[in-house]
């Protein structure tokens, strides 16, 4: 029988002095260490490198290029190294005397419909952060503006949109466009309906116009895109000039269109000057009897009161194809309806001023940078609209589409409000350009301001 295997016993590591010198190894400072050496390096390393970049500084061969935060924006790309014509005091925030030398930052609102006054205006710097590159310094952060119209009564005295509560541009969030609900009281009747038709119609030889640009087209000279104004001779007469006919017995012979005019003197010697000359023209017009009638009139002078005044009552008669297909009347004057005057202006018309109100009242629109979306996505109503009181200026939702929380430089309330009053704006003192710029001197430095 095997004998009974016994657990060996277990034995306790000797603690005491020789025992634990027999475990350390006495050739540990004669080994190279990576990280005792490095930190002795380290301190030798680290002061000489910071003597090395300050030295520079101390002898003037430095500059001040290694405390530009960045690149300056566009509109101060021309003074972008003349760090002293903002930086009045070196390493402190601009201050407004800085700003305002060129600038004069007229005060807010921009809109002098809006008569309020700001409480704590901020600073210039506060909103126009600089050394950020290539970009706008009046595209300044939705959070400068919301802060204040989240809650406007509390910012400003004598504000008129107290119950307005702006945070972003979208419904409920936003008002309302000012332009949506508020008619055009023009006196003219302009049906978009029979203009911007499905299929094209041909009146008078030419197409019934089927795009929005044959009547609405863009100035050239306006960086914005604004429309010229709409007038007969460059954009109706082509297709209604049969409006302005009178040749009511066509003895004239092809077309004769009167003269497009609220002067109705003009246009009635204007209709007794062509009948004059037709007949000195073709006296053989006597010999044949007018339509309608079995007999001609012989009598020369019986002749032409007959056609001037029956030609005239078919020109300026109650009939829908005539003057009252466009215009509206305000009575009458010798014998002739005199036609409600509509200026050439663009905005909103109201009678008896000579300039014309802003649709949008406080803000800004620019149709050149939507020129590659068509009409009819943003005025959606104008192919049903029967009424020139209709104003086909879309609704914040429809603007909403492109603009609203896409979280891209769109939303940007600077793109279409204005902080600045311009209209206030005073020129500043002219400076010559060696100074504006600060022109650099033989010693290298730069001139001050």
């Amino acid at each position: 029988m095997a004998k009974e295997e016994k657990p060996l016993e277990y034995q306790h590591r000797i603690l005491d002095t020789k025992g634990v010198v027999q475990r350390v190894d006495l050739e540990y400072l004669n080994k190279p260490a990576f990280f005792r050496d490095f930190r002795r390096k380290l301190a030798w390393i680290a002061p000489l490198a910071a003597a090395a970049g300050i030295l520079p500084f101390v002898v003037g061969l430095g500059g001040e290029d290694v405390f530009v935060n960045g690149p300056v924006s566009r509109a101060h790309a021309m003074i972008g190294e003349n760090c002293s014509a903002c930086h009045t005091e070196k390493f402190t925030s601009v201050a407004n005397a800085a700003c305002l030398k060129c600038h004069d930052g007229p005060s807010h609102p921009a809109k002098a419909v809006d008569t309020a006054t700001l409480i704590g205006e901020p600073r210039c710097a506060q909103c126009h952060l600089e050394h950020r590159g290539q970009v706008l310094l009046a595209e300044v952060a939705d959070g400068n503006c919301t802060t204040c119209h989240k809650d406007l009564s509390s910012r400003g005295e004598g504000v008129k949109l107290k119950a307005a509560s702006i945070t972003s541009f979208r419904e409920n969030r936003h008002p309302e466009l000012s332009a949506h609900g508020r008619p055009d009281r023009r006196p003219l009747k302009l049906n978009h309906y029979k203009h911007v038709v499905e299929k094209s119609k041909t009146r008078g030889g030419k197409a019934t116009p089927v795009k929005c640009s044959a009547c609405h087209v863009p100035r050239l000279d306006s960086p914005k895109g604004d429309f010229m104004p709409v007038t007969f001779e460059q954009h109706c007469r082509e297709c209604h000039k049969e409006q302005l006919e009178f040749d009511v017995y066509n003895v004239l012979g092809g077309s004769n269109p009167a003269p497009h005019t609220k002067d109705t003197q003009k246009i009635h010697q204007y209709v007794v000057e062509t009948y004059q000359k037709a007949l000195a023209a073709n006296p053989d017009l006597l010999r044949q009897p007018l339509r309608g009638m079995l007999d001609p009139i012989s009598n020369a002078a019986a002749w032409q009161e007959k056609v001037i005044r029956d030609s005239e009552g078919f020109l300026f008669g109650t009939g829908k194809e005539r003057c009252f297909k466009c215009h509206e009347l305000e009575g009458s004057r010798d014998g002739y309806p005199v036609v409600r005057p509509v200026q050439r202006i663009e905005g909103r018309y109201v009678e008896g001023q000579a300039q014309a109100e802003p649709w949008l009242v406080r803000g800004e629109f620019s149709h050149r940078a939507h020129r590659a979306v068509t009409c009819e996505s943003c005025h959606t109503g104008a192919r049903d609209s029967k009424e020139s009181a209709q104003v086909l200026i879309p609704k914040l939702v429809s603007c909403a589409q492109c603009h609203g929380a896409s979280g891209t430089h769109l939303d940007r309330c600077a793109q279409c409000h204005l902080y600045h009053n311009k209209m206030q704006e005073k020129d500043k003192d002219r400076r010559p350009i060696e100074q504006l710029l600060g022109v650099l001197h033989r010693t290298g430095r730069f001139l001050t301001n």
